[in-house]
Parts: structure tokens; C-alpha cells; sequence
């Protein structure tokens, strides 16, 4: 959904981040493929693919990604939750500055342990 990565980049972007875009799921593995990107925010229903499996396929390139998921639908939940190197999953429509404080208390955490190849969260969280 274009507004919502419009208003994603432009928040990240306010908070520090470096962001890269994609309209579909070949973009995307493109763009990890090319950027290299610590995390991956995905949208469970895809237009082009289920999210699930684009991250999978995401994780063949890149086996230390890690993930946050969006969605409307809360069942999903579960299914994406029990997925190793998710970190998050926020339900739509979501509050996009705590989406940003979610990723910076991440992202805190995994630059003071890049090293140790640990992230500190329990990947439960659910906003």
C-alpha cells in the first residue's frame, strides 16, 4: 500500500533510519539482494505473495534478516509469531510514531550487540 510506505519512509527517516522501498515482492528481494538491509517490514497479504514466504525466500539471501510484520488481519498472528528473526507484528491501522520508538528500542538494542549476533527481544511483540 503506497501511503503507508510513504508515511513509514518518512517517519524512519525523521528517527535516524536508512529506508529502501519496494512495490512488490521481486523489488524487494531485489532491493535486499542490492542494499543489504538489517530488517525487513512486511505486509503479511502481499498483493504479489503472502508475506510469509517472501520473507523465507528474504532469509535464503540474507539468513541474518530479521523482520516486523503489518497486517489488518489478527489472525495471522501465529502463524508469523512462531517465525524465527520476527521481532514484531503490528495490527492495522497502527500508530506509526510507536511503530518508529518499537524499531529505535531495536535497533538500540542489536547496535549494542551487533557483535554477538543477538537481538534483544523476545520477537512477542504484538502492537
Amino acid at each position: 500500500q503506497y501511503w503507508i510506505r510513504v508515511m513509514l519512509v518518512e517517519v524512519l527517516e525523521k528517527s535516524g533510519f536508512k529506508t529502501f522501498t519496494a512495490s512488490n515482492s521481486a523489488e524487494a528481494v531485489e532491493k535486499v539482494k542490492e542494499e543489504e538491509p538489517d530488517i525487513v517490514i512486511l505486509d503479511i497479504n502481499l498483493p504479489d505473495a503472502d508475506g510469509q514466504r517472501l520473507f523465507t525466500e528474504i532469509r535464503k539471501i540474507r539468513s541474518d534478516i530479521h523482520a516486523v510484520f503489518i497486517s489488518a488481519d489478527e489472525c495471522s498472528i501465529k502463524k508469523v509469531m512462531t517465525t524465527e528473526q520476527v521481532l514484531g507484528f503490528f495490527v492495522k491501522p497502527f500508530d506509526i510514531l510507536k511503530f518508529a520508538t518499537f524499531l529505535s528500542k531495536v535497533g538500540t538494542s542489536w547496535s549494542a550487540s551487533k557483535g554477538e549476533g543477538k537481538w534483544k527481544t523476545d520477537g512477542s511483540e504484538m502492537w
